[in-house]
């Protein structure tokens, strides 16, 4: 449902929400998280011009970062930057971070840990 209540029409149509579409069966999750990493590599892009925008930070939060494809990208360049990943349970479940790596599992709507940037791809 939207936030007004009202369902949504993939809802009404197939009798779920958008992740309970995804979570069934497993390769549809799988096949989403990948689709998700591939436009990452434009992250290696940005950094060559970008860096300005990441040197004063000390913590920068990947919201809906998936397998961490950005987030590693990201400490790979900046090794000094702590990167937090928050995805939903089942999209972290059995990743592991690194020194300046880590995965929170969690609901952005109802909670994002506190961190210098938040970093939200479209």
């Amino acid at each position: 449902m939207d936030s007004w209540g009202d369902p949504r029409v993939y809802e009404i149509a197939l009798g779920t929400r958008f992740w309970g579409l995804i979570e069934k069966p497993p390769t549809y999750l799988s096949l989403f998280t990948e689709g998700m990493a591939s436009d990452s590599q434009m992250v290696v892009l940005a950094l060559k011009n970008c860096t300005l925008v990441f040197k004063e930070l000390d913590s920068i939060m990947d919201v809906g970062g998936g397998t961490g494809t950005t987030a590693r990208i990201i400490c790979k360049a900046f090794p000094r930057l702590k990167c937090v990943v928050l995805d939903l349970p089942q999209v972290v479940a059995n990743l592991t971070g690194s020194d300046n790596l880590s995965f929170v599992s969690g609901d952005m709507f109802k909670f994002v840990p506190k961190v210098d940037a938040i970093l939200l791809k479209v």
